[in-house]
């Protein structure tokens, strides 16, 4: 006779002693907190083949795939950078030193976007989106996170990700799924040819390697998201759901979990876009909008290959709209587990800028001056009795603040720009190894110990 042996639900490895996250990131019920991943699959599953059957249980007139009314747009987008270095040094270890790197001039395609969306009748949206980033990139160049892209330079997939409306009246809930970015944190989930800055804020960096193992940050997996309206000025936009991070053996090993995330963003005045979807837009609305919005982050991932006790992330992010005036920003404070003591870190930005119309007599498009200054920066250890941690985590220790500082010239707003800039950069490793895994002021791929250079910059965008 075969008897099932009885259930036991252990309880989760993820006791943070911050408190507070781990407040937050319980449900009201101890229900993901305690259930296994062999409970979690079966209900993924359920989750997927239900929305299935309620797109394929559509009646003829509001089915999507009647294919009767397709809207399709390309999208292609360009960064240009010139960019002048000062005061790189790399870290020799045999002498345990630094050594001055030549200051130099660096021609590169920062970022090339590319692909089209599909609008399929009033309900079903479809994108695709290719990159092709850092293309003739010096690696002693001052701007931080990039790898040269070869000498014949590689594309690949940003995005693939359907979209569905589930009311083809209401904007309070769509179905989305594909390879995207988890939606956390205004920074990560606006697109780069719209920021102020030359470069984003590369605290979305750190926060992306936290909770994906990758810089991109993209992932397979899928959300619920809507946008609501309480009052004629008060507007919410919120979005749940589950990824499964496979990149550098986060999850792709023996030890598997699923990467749950939620965010819920309260808009007061004008909402930041009338219809959802994903992503965010830019800050500069061009005088469009009269917003104030503040958002909540949470997620949470259990044991992985690289964090074998899990991973836990809270934060909140901001964003001022007043006329042509904009202010945005975020905090957000993230926590790696393992049999070492917790690895707690943090990631920050802050940025402004303002139009002024210098449009001449006549003209049929509006142009703007935009000064704008941006400061960012990621809090990690200095302590060398934390970096068994940053090693058992495989995470980055060391502290970096960075501030641009630049005008942009719209000459079609946001389409055309010229930017003119100068980016500091200063960081603190403490007693930290000067060619160990550290953030980005003090590390370069392929070349090792560093300490990164200010540099001076201009750059072109064409974005349509």
């Amino acid at each position: 006779m075969i008897t099932s042996a009885p259930l036991r639900v252990s309880p989760s490895p993820l006791r943070s002693s911050f408190s507070p996250i781990h407040n937050l990131l319980s449900l009201p019920t101890p229900y993901f907190a305690a259930m296994k991943q062999d409970l979690i699959r079966p209900f993924l599953l359920f989750f997927l083949f239900s929305g299935l059957s309620v797109l394929t249980a559509q009646t003829e007139k509001d089915s999507p795939t009647s294919f009767k009314n397709w809207e399709i747009k390309p999208i292609l987008g360009v960064q240009l950078w010139s960019t002048y270095t000062m005061g790189h040094q790399d870290y020799v270890p045999e002498s345990d030193t630094y050594v001055d790197a030549s200051d130099r001039l660096n021609f590169l395609v920062r970022r090339m976007r590319f692909g089209s969306t599909a609008k399929i009748g009033d309900r079903l949206f479809l994108k695709f989106l290719g990159a092709a980033d850092w293309i003739g990139e010096d690696q002693r160049s001052g701007p931080p996170g990039g790898v040269n892209n070869g000498a014949f330079p590689n594309a690949q997939i940003w995005d693939i990700f359907a979209q569905y409306k589930l009311s083809p009246k209401s904007e309070a809930l769509y179905v989305i799924g594909g390879y995207l970015r988890p939606p956390v944190g205004r920074e990560s989930m606006s697109g780069a040819l719209g920021t102020s800055s030359m470069e984003k804020g590369f605290n979305q960096w750190y926060m992306r390697q936290h909770l994906t193992g990758t810089g991109p940050g993209g992932a397979g997996g899928v959300y619920l998201g809507g946008l609501s309206s309480l009052s004629e000025k008060i507007h919410v936009d919120y979005r749940a759901g589950v990824f499964n991070p496979q990149n550098n053996g986060i999850t792709g090993g023996r030890t598997s979990s699923s990467l749950l995330v939620s965010r819920l963003n309260f808009m007061f005045g004008d909402p930041e876009k009338e219809t959802w979807t994903y992503g965010l837009p830019a800050a500069n609305s061009f005088g469009k909008r009269r917003t104030v919005a503040l958002a909540l982050n949470l997620a949470n991932e259990g044991p992985t290959g690289a964090a074998p006790e899990g991973t836990s992330l809270l934060g909140v992010d901001g964003l001022i709209n007043l006329g042509h005036f904009h202010l945005e920003g975020e905090y957000h404070r993230m926590i790696r587990k393992s049999s070492e003591p917790d690895l707690e870190s943090a990631t920050w930005m802050i940025r402004t800028g303002v139009n002024i119309d210098v449009s001449p007599a006549g003209a049929d498009v509006p142009r703007y001056l935009e000064p704008s200054l941006m400061f960012y920066g990621f809090d990690g250890t200095t302590d060398i009795e934390d970096y068994p941690a940053v090693l058992a985590t495989n995470y980055f220790g060391g502290r970096e603040t960075i501030i641009n500082a630049g005008v942009n010239y719209h000459l079609v707003p946001g389409k055309v720009r010229i930017g003119l800039h100068y980016t500091a950069i200063s960081g603190d490793r403490g007693d930290l190894p000067a060619d160990g895994q550290l953030s980005h002021y003090f590390s370069q791929p392929g070349v090792g110990g560093i300490q990164r250079g200010d540099y001076a910059g201009f750059e072109l965008i064409l974005n349509y």
